[in-house]
């Protein structure tokens, strides 16, 4: 009786513990949906931050080098703009340097004028010869206007020539019977043109009809 009671005890026993392998397989099998799926959450997370990480870490990069290419900008900038201060500062001497000499050629060509109108005063001193000083004269007026013509300046021909108000100065107006109205009959003063432009308008007395009241020929300031 005893040995059956033996028996039957371990044949209890042994089903409790097959039971409880059973109930721990089950939730072994119960849990590990959930152990797995938090796996996985982990494991895209961690990618997740490594991305971040890594587009961080490519964002700082692309600063860096946008830094160092507006260094490199601001440096040439910088280096332009003091070139073109040096141009400007160059340009300004330069052009008062021209406005201080501007007329250096003409005056070098016009000494050598006075140096001749300074021997024909001498000389006039020396001599009575009216005639040799004239002369003299009329070589320096001739020396004169060759420079002039050389800087491109020529004399306006106005007289004998209709009246031209864009190059003629009328300073009065004579009765003239031997001229028709309206005619340059005497220069007081030379005009000049430089190059295509007037440099300085003739001053001139034009003609006009005889008045046929009055038998006298009187001269009338315009």
């Amino acid at each position: 009786m005893a040995k059956r009671k033996r028996q039957k005890d371990d044949a209890n026993r042994t089903q409790e513990v097959m039971e409880t392998k059973a109930e721990g397989s089950e939730e072994l099998t119960q849990e590990s949906p959930a152990n797995e799926g938090e796996v996985r959450e982990e494991a895209t997370e961690a990618a997740a931050q490594r991305d971040l990480e890594k587009e961080l870490q490519e964002l700082k990069e692309e600063v860096h080098r946008l830094k160092d290419e507006v260094e490199d900008y601001k440096d040439r900038w910088m280096r332009a703009a003091a070139e073109l201060d040096n141009v400007k500062k160059r340009a300004s001497r330069d052009q008062a340097d021209l406005m201080k000499f501007a007329n250096e050629r003409l005056l070098k060509e016009i000494l050598p004028i006075l140096d001749n109108l300074e021997r024909a005063l001498d000389h006039s001193r020396e001599q009575e010869n009216l005639k040799a000083l004239v002369e003299g004269i009329e070589m320096i007026q001739r020396q004169f206007l060759a420079v002039l013509e050389r800087f491109g300046v020529r004399p306006i021909d106005a007289l004998n020539q209709p009246f031209d108000p864009s190059v003629h100065e009328a300073m009065m107006q004579v009765e003239s019977e031997q001229h028709e109205p309206n005619i340059v009959i005497q220069e007081l003063e030379k005009g000049y043109w430089l190059h295509d432009r007037l440099l300085r308008p003739s001053r001139v007395t034009v003609s006009k009809a005889p008045d046929k009241g009055d038998p006298s020929i009187e001269s009338k300031p315009v």
